[in-house]
């Protein structure tokens, strides 16, 4: 594993320890699942950060960078951490005009639905998204 990818994975496990999803599972078994379906290690290391800033305040995209992350990592993540009233699919459209994070997404929300289909979730939003960057 490349050490920039090791890197943001042990920061995600610390950031995103305890932390679960709204259905109850894991925070961190997600974002492993994202990070382990995307093939580029930069976009390895987005997935890794992806649910960071937005879960873990504490973890600003300015520590992220005092971390050592390049620019464009970091505006991927910014793409891809909601803003405070934002709806889905602003988001979902703002991840889509940043190339690195429309492909974390995608395997983001890929991730969501099947999760949401596997626990009898409403799935609907993803779909939506889904739809949105296949547009």
């Amino acid at each position: 594993m490349n050490s920039d990818v090791a890197h943001a994975r042990e920061i995600a496990e610390a950031a995103l320890a305890g932390r679960v999803k709204k259905g109850g599972e894991p925070l961190l078994e997600h974002v492993a699942r994202v990070a382990a379906s995307v093939a580029d290690e930069i976009e390895q290391i987005i997935a890794w950060l992806h649910d960071v800033p937005e879960n873990a305040p504490e973890w600003t995209l300015e520590r992220l960078h005092q971390e050592g992350f390049a620019p464009a990592v970091l505006a991927a993540v910014d793409a891809l951490t909601r803003r405070e009233g934002e709806s889905h699919a602003d988001l979902v459209r703002r991840a889509a005009a940043n190339p690195l994070a429309r492909k974390v997404k995608l395997a983001d929300l890929r991730d969501n639905l099947a999760t949401a289909e596997r626990t009898g979730g409403d799935g609907e939003k993803y779909r939506n998204g889904l739809r949105l960057l296949e547009a």
